[in-house]
C-alpha cells in the first residue's frame, strides 16, 4: 500500500448516522472491490472499503457510519471534517474482480452487502456496469430498518440503467417499506435456490458474512467461490454440533 494526500471534497451525512466523504486521490490506482486506510494524526489507521469505482478517479467514496459518538469513525469523520486534506494509504485487500474470479466464466455474480458493506459492493457492481459485463449479476443489500437505506439516488439510478438485478431487503417491517422485508440469505435463496454455479462476494459484519455463507451453502455456493475481506482477518466461528 502506497502513502499518499486525498483532498476532501465533501463529507455529508446521507442518512441518520452514516457520512458520504468525497475525496480527491490523483495517484490512486485500485481495482473494485479494494479498500484504503484513513490516517490518523494519533498514527491509527483505518480501512474503509472504497465505495466508488476505478472509472470516477480521481475522484472516489467512502461510506462512515458512527453509531457511537465516543468510536473511532466518529474521531475518523472529525478528522476528515476539520482538513481540507488527509493522509491515506491504498489500495489493500484482495477481495476484488482482478482476483481471477471472472476468468472462471461463473454463470453468476451473487453481491451480497449488509449495513455499510454496501460500498464495497456498489465498486465492484458498478465496475462491472462500466465493462459491460454480459453475465448475470444480482445484488442484495440488507439493513435493519427503512430509515438505515441510503444513496437512493444511486439506487435509483442503477435500476434504470443497467440489466443486473439489485434488491434492497430490510429485516424489520414497517409502514414506511414496501420493498422487500426478511431476513437477506432468504431472499438471496427465494430468487436463487440452486447456487451450485453462482460466485459470491459478501461484505458487512463478521457474523453478517458468516451467516449468510452458512445458509448459501446449503443450497450449492462453495466456499471456494466466495469471497469476502472478512477471511482476512477473522477465523470461521465453530459451527453447532447438532
Amino acid at each position: 500500500m502506497k502513502e499518499m494526500t486525498a483532498k476532501v471534497n465533501a463529507v455529508e451525512l446521507i442518512n441518520q448516522n452514516v457520512y458520504q466523504i468525497t475525496l480527491q486521490a490523483d495517484d490512486l490506482a485500485f481495482t473494485a472491490g479494494q479498500y484504503l486506510m484513513v490516517m490518523l494524526p494519533t498514527g491509527e489507521q483505518v480501512p474503509y472499503s472504497i465505495g466508488s469505482a476505478a472509472h470516477e478517479l480521481p475522484s472516489l467514496t467512502l461510506y462512515i457510519l458512527v453509531s457511537d459518538p465516543d468510536s473511532l469513525a466518529s474521531k475518523v469523520v472529525e478528522h476528515i471534517q476539520a482538513n481540507s486534506s488527509i493522509t491515506i494509504k491504498a489500495p489493500g485487500g484482495d477481495c476484488h474482480l482482478n482476483n481471477g474470479v471472472l476468468d472462471s466464466n461463473p454463470e453468476h455474480i451473487l453481491l451480497i452487502a449488509g449495513g455499510t458493506g454496501f460500498a464495497q459492493i456498489k465498486s465492484l457492481y458498478s465496475a462491472l456496469v462500466e465493462q459491460n459485463y454480459s453475465g448475470k449479476v444480482s445484488f442484495y443489500w440488507g439493513l435493519r430498518t427503512a430509515e438505515d437505506v441510503f444513496a437512493q439516488d444511486w439506487l435509483e439510478e442503477s435500476h434504470k440503467y443497467t440489466p443486473f438485478t439489485l434488491d434492497v431487503v430490510v429485516n424489520e417491517k414497517s409502514d414506511q417499506w414496501h420493498g422487500r422485508s426478511g431476513w437477506l440469505y432468504e431472499a438471496v435463496l427465494a430468487d436463487h435456490p440452486d447456487l451450485s454455479q453462482s460466485v459470491a462476494f459478501i461484505s458487512g459484519s463478521v457474523g453478517m458474512v458468516y451467516g449468510t455463507l452458512d445458509q448459501l451453502e446449503l443450497k450449492g455456493l462453495s466456499k471456494e467461490r466466495c469471497f469476502s475481506d472478512v477471511f482476512a482477518y477473522a477465523p470461521h466461528p465453530d459451527k453447532p454440533v447438532l
